[in-house]
């Protein structure tokens, strides 16, 4: 991608419109840019990953809205895929909070976010384990805030957000405690003042989906699928009739720490980085293993290049040089004869 000619970066409802779309979690430039070689149409700025791998510390709720910005900035700069931003609860119990927050993301580039009814004591590490395992519904302590407080900050992000094209995700994690009917009740109303897809976190079943969009029909997010024992949690393809148009997941993580632990293992073990060298990545040619590897190279020096020529202006040095010569030589002389 040419840094001085970004192209437009569509919005994601405009993407959805047209198809399901699937997107990776990301963090950084390095994850974004892997997503977009790969051929995903939209990312999702994951909070999770940017507190792991951005601030050392584990999803328990602990980054700052000014992390999350600064992540976003970073991204958005980079890529020209539409970032949707995991924005937590709005980081604040205010609503005034969350719509200084979305006023900053989409200065900063994003296309939208997700937005969701949880405490200050929140993040995946607290509870997306037993989660995963199966659970049923109230049998886990995530409490969320309650509807009057969430909808507050909705209506803030909806606020912040006119006049763009920017998607505030109205997010419910209310049924790993509450169960369904509360969490669809909650999207439903979030529905009700504008908000243009909702997420409802712990979806499980087909049937589950079928209902979700009985009582809450249009776009709508599911997020994260994941397997269990080589079987997936969920068939995209059998959940978009219901309204399910933009689905996420987490791969590259993994993908990131497979890269170095096994280069890790091959470079103490040889005492040198011949592996890393002659390895073709899966079989890429060096082409393909450049496009990977290459954060924008070309485009760059090709951009220093168009500045440092300044051929055109070289050509009408002795004017200018003779021009100012007598610029400031009649300025001296009008001086002395003023005196």
């Amino acid at each position: 991608m040419n840094p001085l000619t970004k192209p437009r970066v569509p919005s994601l409802m405009e993407l959805c419109e047209k198809e399901q779309i699937f997107a990776p979690c990301v963090w950084d430039c390095r994850t974004i840019h892997a997503a977009e070689v790969a051929g995903f149409k939209a990312v999702l700025l994951s909070g999770g990953q940017v507190a792991e791998s951005m601030c050392g510390v584990p999803d328990i709720g602990l980054i700052t809205a000014d992390d999350l910005v600064q992540a976003t900035e970073r991204v958005c700069q980079y890529s020209k895929l539409p970032v949707i931003v995991d924005a937590d609860d709005g980081f604040g119990d205010t609503p005034l909070t969350t719509y200084r927050l979305i006023k900053r993301l989409i200065a900063a580039g994003a296309k939208g976010c997700t937005l969701d009814d949880t405490t200050g004591i929140r993040g995946w590490n607290r509870w997306g384990a037993a989660m995963m395992a199966g659970y049923k519904e109230g049998s886990i302590d995530h409490k969320s805030v309650s509807r009057e407080r969430w909808l507050s900050k909705v209506k803030a992000a909806l606020k912040a957000a006119e006049g763009t094209d920017f998607l505030v995700i109205a997010r419910t994690e209310c049924k790993l405690k509450l169960g369904l009917e509360e969490a669809i009740l909650r999207c439903r109303m979030a529905r009700e003042l504008g908000a243009k897809m909702t997420l409802i976190i712990g979806l499980k079943t087909i049937e589950e989906a079928k209902a979700v969009d009985a009582a809450d029909p249009g776009p709508k997010m599911w997020p994260d699928v994941r397997s269990k024992n080589g079987v997936p949690d969920v068939v995209l393809s059998d959940v978009e009739p219901y309204g399910f148009c933009f689905v996420t997941c987490h791969y590259l993580e993994k993908a990131m720490m497979f890269g170095a632990a096994d280069y890790s293992k091959h470079v103490i073990a040889d005492r040198s980085t011949v592996y890393v060298d002659m390895h073709d990545m899966g079989g890429l040619s060096l082409e393909e293993q450049r496009r990977w590897h290459s954060m924008d190279l070309d485009a760059w020096l090709d951009a220093e290049a168009e500045f440092t020529d300044l051929s055109a202006l070289q050509k009408d040095f002795p004017r200018q040089a003779e021009k100012t010569r007598w610029i400031i030589e009649f300025t001296v002389g009008l001086s002395a004869l003023q005196k």
